[in-house]
């Protein structure tokens, strides 16, 4: 019920667009907290590939902004927007074949909060409420043993949670973050409902020559599981075209923590490997 809640307010979210002023719809499509670089549950387009796993992550999807104000809640700019991504484990096989594993849906509403405080810097904050919910697919089921790999069987995993960053910007090449989040409905119900997040981007510009970008990220979570257990992500690449802009991301990820995907949550997960990403 509660989903199908946030999914009929969703939808109602696009037919506010035509009220706005020909200049804030021109801001539509623009992101005003941009995704954290670190942190696995944003929107992407791109791929991870797991070393040593014959594993990679697939991500699609993604966030936008659809409203748009000036001066709004002490805000310089102010923002509502929804979110609709995936991320998917599929299994490397050989002739290229990529069985899919397990896949973790998300979709929900946010709203973002921008202001500058000098020349220098700039404070925002995101807050969000979302759904995601897990699931098995063919891909984790062996018809030859008639039985789930892994020796897990397929079970009902979902949450509805609200989730708030707030990020201290300065110069644009360097952010600092923190929050945290609370969930207030899961199954299975035993699961914690609380959570600690934060981290940090820096990005070395215009390295090599206009236009590219060295970046390095790291984002801890702290999470309660029935015991508190930490989630470190890292990654360092390189950014071709704008730093808040379009462009195409290649990086090196490194993971630590429980698994990603809600079907595996009871399982600690930890890996490393290059990847892609495609900014819009």
């Amino acid at each position: 019920m509660k989903a199908t809640a946030l999914f009929l307010l969703l939808s109602l979210l696009p037919l506010l667009v035509s009220a706005q002023s020909g200049e804030d719809a021109g801001n539509a499509g623009r992101l005003l907290f941009a995704p954290l670089i670190a942190h696995h549950v944003e929107p992407r387009v791109g791929f991870s590939r797991l070393v040593d796993e014959e594993r990679l992550r697939l991500d699609i999807g993604n966030s936008i902004d659809l409203l748009t104000y000036k001066d709004m809640l002490g805000a310089d700019r102010f923002a509502v927007g929804a979110d609709f991504f995936t991320w998917t484990s599929l299994r490397q096989e050989k002739d290229f074949h990529f069985p899919v594993d397990a896949v973790d849906y998300l979709f929900g509403i946010n709203a973002t909060w921008k202001k500058v405080i000098d020349a220098s810097s700039t404070l925002s904050a995101r807050l969000r409420l979302s759904h995601i919910s897990a699931h098995l697919v063919d891909g984790s089921f062996d018809p030859t043993t008639d039985s789930w790999r892994h020796g897990v069987p397929s079970r009902v995993y979902s949450r509805e949670f609200f989730d708030l960053v707030v990020a201290w910007e300065y110069d644009t090449w360097l952010r600092l973050y923190g929050g945290g989040q609370y969930v207030y409905h899961i199954d299975p119900a035993d699961l914690g409902k609380l959570g600690l997040q934060g981290g940090f981007e820096t990005v070395w510009r215009d390295a090599a020559m206009s236009g590219t970008h060295l970046y390095a990220a790291y984002d801890l979570r702290m999470l309660d599981n029935g015991e508190t257990r930490a989630a470190h992500g890292f990654q360092v690449g390189v950014k071709f075209g704008p730093w808040r802009g379009s462009g195409l991301n290649l990086f090196v990820a490194l993971y630590d923590g429980p698994s990603q995907h809600g079907e595996y949550h009871d399982r600690r997960w930890s890996y490393w490997g290059p990847g892609m990403n495609i900014d819009f």
